[in-house]
């Protein structure tokens, strides 16, 4: 019996379809298909029963996927524990961060580059868990903790928000410095499928009954549409440092504090690279922690 062909078994009994199955493995469909069919003969039985809109567990099937679950995370610890057993600094280390925090990241990248010349950074952007488990990733920086979890966790900072508008918006708009910048400017806000990133509550609190002019379910965005001129919006202090085409104009918002936590599997953070990079992610946070906190203009 091949692993490979429990591994789809596993996928396809998720998915329910071939497409989904071959699009989330980056395999076509006929090998999805040729694999099960392999998976059958080798177990003299069938899995899967073939309907119109997919592929249903047949209650074989239902029987093998508990052991083929078993197999899976037996070698994914395998896995991890072969990765952490090395005892040179090189290698691939996968940080993923939440678009907000991506311009703070990079600009530690090259840093931690000549710091670290062996290692190969791989940064991947999604405000979404990714499992540390599967290794989607090495290294998760957010805003929360994933309920019941049993990663390691350490605080990094707390990252403080203020209004920010452009220099240009700001000068044509002199309310935008007044408490009438709620009322007579434009402001770029998330939208509601994403109530819960930092500065949406507070914005549509103080609002009322108006609305933003523009919204986005990312981070970067907002920033660049504030940066453009097209109104105001509840960005991170840190956005400030080193750029001088966004004016800050309130002190750091109470009721907006994000706090930033490093998360990484206890298997793998004896990886001599992955450790080198949370000691030099941390020594960063560290030292910009006034200017995540909004205390340095």
């Amino acid at each position: 019996m091949n692993w490979d062909d429990l591994r789809i078994f596993l996928a396809l009994s998720r998915d329910g379809t071939l497409s989904e199955t071959a699009r989330k493995l980056k395999v076509s469909q006929p090998t999805v298909g040729r694999r099960i069919e392999r998976l059958e003969r080798d177990m003299d039985a069938k899995l899967f029963d073939r309907l119109a809109d997919g592929y249903a567990l047949t209650a074989a099937g239902e029987r093998l996927v508990p052991m083929a679950q078993d197999m899976a995370h037996a070698a994914e610890a395998l896995d991890r524990t072969t990765a952490a057993l090395s005892d040179t600094i090189d290698g691939t280390v996968r940080v993923s961060v939440h678009e907000s925090l991506t311009p703070f990241i990079i600009d530690h990248l090259e840093p931690m580059r000549i710091q670290l010349p062996d290692v190969e950074f791989e940064l991947f952007v999604t405000h979404i868990q990714v499992n540390l488990s599967k290794r989607e990733a090495d290294i998760l920086i957010r805003d929360e903790l994933p309920a019941a979890s049993s990663l390691t966790a350490r605080k990094l900072a707390e990252a403080a928000y203020a209004v920010y508008g452009a220099k240009n918006y700001v000068d044509a708009h002199p309310a935008a410095k007044t408490d009438r910048r709620f009322q007579d400017c434009d402001w770029i806000g998330f939208d509601e499928m994403h109530a819960r990133f930092a500065g949406y509550a507070w914005l549509t609190n103080n609002m009322g009954n108006r609305a933003p002019v523009y919204r986005t379910n990312n981070g970067l965005v907002l920033k660049d549409v504030v940066k453009s001129g097209a109104g105001l919006g509840v960005l991170p202090c840190f956005v400030k440092d080193g750029d001088p085409s966004l004016v800050r104009l309130t002190p750091p918002l109470k009721d907006v504090v994000e706090p930033l936590w490093m998360l990484v599997h206890p298997d793998m953070k004896r990886r001599p690279a992955i450790r080198a990079v949370m000691d030099a992610l941390i020594a960063a946070f560290n030292e910009k922690k006034s200017v995540l906190a909004g205390t340095t203009a």
